[in-house]
């Protein structure tokens, strides 16, 4: 008798480890079954918040995703300006999930490597937008909010398919290729001489 209560506690204690798991602060989960992801009544799909939930066993998986705040600082790509001049832009992105299903089911089960690839193209469409409507000295000069928050805005259109929201986006860095650096400051030159010339 003393062993099958044993028995009879040990399962239940087993059966509570495998039913219960913990979400932690800044994360969230949802509750895959038979590779579809769970929906509540009303079609939305279950959101476990951070603290202690309860699963069924064998049947229910969950996929813990990072709620938080992240940053795509990918690589320097090439843009070309309204006047046909290249431009290397080293850029970054602050993006965080909105949409937890859309996002698991676009990236693959939640998958960040393809998440970030997904957006990089997505943030490079609306650099190229943006960067593409306007001059080398529009950019350079104090339109650079501007630009900027037309970039975000093209970008954010577009990341809504994956279930994300981009919170900020940044120019680091804006580099001229050599050959038309070097045209600007002949032109810089000119310019100069041109006012020494009259004085």
């Amino acid at each position: 008798m003393k062993r099958l209560g044993l028995i009879v506690i040990g399962a239940l204690a087993l059966a509570a480890y495998l039913s219960l798991f913990v979400i932690y602060e800044g994360q969230r989960g949802i509750k895959v079954r038979f590779a579809a992801v769970l929906k509540d009544d009303s079609g939305a799909t279950v959101i476990y918040q951070p603290g202690l939930n309860f699963k069924v066993p064998f049947i229910d998986k969950v996929r813990v995703l990072d709620a938080r705040i992240q940053t795509l600082d990918g690589e320097p790509d090439r843009f070309v300006t309204s006047e046909k001049k290249d431009l290397i832009v080293d850029s970054y992105v602050k993006w965080r999930i909105k949409d937890f299903s859309t996002y698991y089911l676009a990236t693959g089960g939640g998958n960040k490597f393809n998440a970030e690839n997904l957006l990089k193209q997505k943030v490079s469409d609306g650099l190229r937008n943006a960067f593409g409507t306007r001059t080398i000295s529009e950019i350079v000069s104090g339109e650079r909010s501007e630009l900027m928050d037309e970039a975000l805005r093209d970008a954010s259109v577009k990341a809504v398919d994956l279930g994300i929201e981009l919170v900020d986006m940044r120019v680091k860095q804006i580099e001229l290729p050599q050959a038309v650096r070097s045209s600007i400051y002949q032109r810089m030159r000119a310019e100069r001489e041109a006012v020494a010339k009259e004085h």
